[in-house]
């Protein structure tokens, strides 16, 4: 991996920090209670019961962005009649941003979305096709509430959670894994102070994710009087409107450029092997394109045609099975895309770690003595603060596994995989601004079990996998990427980022139990077993336990082809790292190239070469006064798909309906 800054500074160095803009924290705080409570709500009640646009799958959470968009809008109006001291300033609304981000995280898909049917689909869906009741002995007792009769509501609706026995029968496991659950955020959280000084300052990263909600929260919204903004911002919502409205009234006209058709449908052999080749248009998608750096752009639809490429030739040489192309379907055939997946996203985290040593030496040397000089000053959290929660957060984290028993190495090796995944999606986020990160096939419990063989991990090893997959099925909602850019938005506003770690955590906390009522109220009044509720969050919340199950009955060896695709990808990440660090100009980048190993970038690769072919076009023949003159519309093309997005959730929630998806992944 290349810095933008050709050259880094890898020593830590004291700086001026300028004096903090003031944040009041009585009506932020408020405001963020307020609004995490309405956020954890509109998720349960848009994403887990109804089918339209989810709110929490994208980088910029969608659904952030309208309640953003909606906090500016009457911050106006408040600054018209009162005057600047009567509305919120840039800090104080990046700061709402934040926190009402990490409740997104908490409540999203991929950790409470799929949290409460993990707990209880063991119990309630065991039968004689399956082994899950051979499971059950080998269970903590944190695992879910086992009785039927309470379990019932929960399954068939027509009854509440707030009923002193379900209550009291669901309380012991939620607050041991509440306790797991924000220990994971915490060691997340202290991983991101520490390599934020150096993704930050010393490489400049563009971290492309937090320019719109910088803009939008700027004093007076500035960019709101931009007419090419509301231009932009004009082709989504007419569009997507037009689509959703459809969707209600048959009969009315659609034109749904981002749904997912392929363009290959019907080839002959070899060159079925490239369907699907999807050829959706995301308005989001090409706004977030015109952010990142040219070369970035360039490789991330580049290194998607030469992936299908390759499945045409390994299909041309019999080496991969014909109509093996959906999603993980042939990702373990040549060119074996699962396989270099792992090895390129361990190899990417580690080269993290690698090309900061001078300085993260530097930073755990200032762990270690102290830091008696006061140079944390302008950081979030001291370096002993940072290095000692990581630490310890890690240990509490494996000891949560060693407490039940199995091997005590299992735990380490599966959050060392963790973390290392995390980094290395941070530093994507802070690149490339994929739209939406959803790394099909990536995990630790799928590494693991394929290249040591579920044969050859004993029982509870294997209950224990199973146990820790409910966090890793999903990472659209990933917390590491959000802590980093609170902190990143935070600076760039002007503020203290000191008291931001404790605000993080407290909010985390509270929309931690704001979602669990939600969601457990959400399907004990309409079942999760009725066609009432979104069925695909259900079957995520089956999946580790039906995996535990096949790791048990129908062990495996280990796949000696796995480690040898690992070191294909970990080997093409450290080349691309090494030309890019060695002649100047080169265009293709590694960031881009682990995110085509994963199924992150198959719906936006179209939108990436649109937005290459608009910035290449535009800094050609205008330079960098056309390109900052033509921003607006770019960041209205995101604020429009968003905004039209949320809203129609909204309307879906309200009418109980499955309507068009706006931003589609």
């Amino acid at each position: 991996m290349i810095a933008n800054n050709p050259n880094p500074t890898d020593t830590i160095e004291e700086e001026r920090i300028p004096d903090p803009a003031r944040l009041r924290w009585g009506p932020v705080g408020l405001l963020t209670l307020i609004l995490i409570v309405l956020n954890t709500g509109w998720i349960a009640n848009s994403e887990m019961k109804t089918n339209v646009t989810e709110i929490t799958i994208s980088t910029l959470f969608l659904g952030i962005a309208f309640i953003l968009f909606c906090a500016t809008m009457l911050n106006l109006a408040a600054r018209r009649v009162f005057g600047p001291r009567g509305a919120l300033n840039q800090v104080e609304l990046m700061m709402l941003y934040s926190l009402t981000s990490m409740s997104s995280v908490v409540a999203g898909v991929g950790h409470m979305g799929f949290f409460t049917p993990f707990l209880s689909n063991v119990f309630w869906y065991a039968k004689p096709t399956n082994n899950f009741q051979q499971i059950w002995p080998l269970l903590p007792s944190y695992i879910g509430p086992r009785d039927h009769e309470i379990l019932r509501g929960f399954y068939e609706g027509h009854s509440t959670f707030f009923r002193p026995e379900v209550m009291r029968a669901w309380s012991g496991p939620l607050c041991v894994w509440s306790i797991f659950f924000l220990t994971l955020l915490w060691t997340t959280l202290c991983l991101a102070a520490i390599v934020r000084r150096r993704w930050e300052e010393d490489e400049h990263l563009p971290f492309p994710v937090v320019a719109l909600p910088l803009e939008m929260t700027r004093e007076g919204a500035p960019i709101y009087r931009n007419k090419l903004l509301w231009g932009g911002f004009a082709i989504p919502c007419f569009l997507h409107s037009l689509n959703s409205l459809a969707s209600i009234v048959p009969a009315l006209p659609s034109l749904p450029i981002n749904t997912a058709v392929s363009l290959t449908v019907g080839l002959p052999r070899p060159w079925s092997a490239l369907d699907p080749t999807f050829g959706g248009i995301h308005a989001a998608g090409i706004g977030f394109g015109y952010l990142i750096n040219s070369d970035v752009l360039f490789s991330m639809w580049f290194f998607y045609l030469l992936r299908k490429a390759m499945n045409v030739w390994g299909l041309l040489q019999n080496w991969r099975d014909p109509g093996q192309g959906q999603m993980g379907d042939g990702a373990h055939q040549f060119p074996y895309t699962s396989y270099q997946a792992w090895g390129a996203w361990m190899a990417l985290g580690l080269a993290m770690l690698w090309q900061g040593r001078v300085y993260f030496g530097a930073y755990f040397r200032r762990a270690f003595r102290g830091d008696p000089s006061g140079r944390d000053i302008g950081e979030p959290m001291t370096a002993r603060t940072a290095v000692g929660g990581f630490t310890l957060g890690f240990l509490a984290l494996c000891a949560f596994v060693w407490s039940s028993g199995g091997s005590w190495w299992l735990p380490v090796v599966f959050f060392t995989i963790y973390m290392l995944m995390m980094l290395a999606l941070a530093r994507l986020e802070a690149e490339t601004a994929v739209p939406s990160p959803f790394l099909a096939w990536i995990a630790p419990q799928s590494m693991l079990t394929t290249v040591l063989g579920s044969a050859n991990l004993g029982r509870m090893d294997s209950v224990h996998v199973g146990m820790l997959s409910w966090f890793n099925s999903d990472y659209r909602a990933a917390a590491m990427p959000h802590q980093l850019q609170a902190f990143v938005g935070q600076r760039r506003a002007g503020g203290s980022m000191r008291a931001l770690p404790l605000a993080l955590m407290l909010a985390a906390a509270f929309a931690l139990v704001c979602a669990l009522l939600w969601d457990l109220q959400l399907y004990y009044v309409n079942g999760a077993e009725t066609g009432n509720v979104n069925q695909w969050r259900i079957t995520m919340g089956t999946t580790p336990w039906s995996d535990v199950d096949k790791w048990l009955h129908a062990p495996e060896k280990a796949d000696s082809g796995a480690l040898m695709g690992m070191a294909a990808g970990a080997a093409i990440t450290g080349i691309l790292s090494f030309l890019r660090g060695r002649f100047v100009g080169f265009p293709l980048t590694p960031a881009a190239y682990v995110l085509n190993t994963s199924w992150a970038n198959d719906l936006f690769w179209l939108d990436m070469f649109i937005a290459w072919v608009c910035k290449t076009a535009i800094l050609r023949y205008g330079g960098m006064r056309i390109y900052r003159l033509m921003l607006p519309l770019f960041l209205g093309l995101i604020l429009g798909d968003f905004i039209t997005g949320a809203f129609w959730s909204i309307v879906g929630v309200f009418m109980h309906a499955s309507l068009f998806r706006t931003f589609s992944t």
